[in-house]
């Protein structure tokens, strides 16, 4: 299976309503590496390895997002697969 590195810009109402929580727990359940935090213009900003399928599938957990989140726009970059991230967790 191809392994690859993402970068995400989560844009919406992402801040404030357990956003970063909510992919943690999906990223771990998954075995996705990573890190995810929230950026001053109000987006979140995750990093992310693993399978290609597999952060597919993250990727549409997050378009829902917890309760009261409104997701409006995902950007996406693919990078090379480093393996050097660390086990998923949310950087302040």
């Amino acid at each position: 299976m191809a392994k690859e590195l993402r970068v995400l810009r989560i844009h919406g109402k992402v801040q404030g309503v357990g956003y970063r929580f909510f992919a943690t727990r999906v990223a771990r359940r998954l075995g996705l590496k990573g890190t995810i935090q929230n950026l001053r213009d109000g987006s979140v900003e995750a990093t992310v390895e693993g399978e290609k399928k597999t952060i597919d599938q993250w990727i549409e957990e997050l378009k829902e997002g917890p309760r009261y989140a409104e997701v409006n726009r995902i950007d996406q970059e693919t990078k090379e697969f480093t393996g050097r991230l660390p086990d998923f967790d949310v950087k302040f």
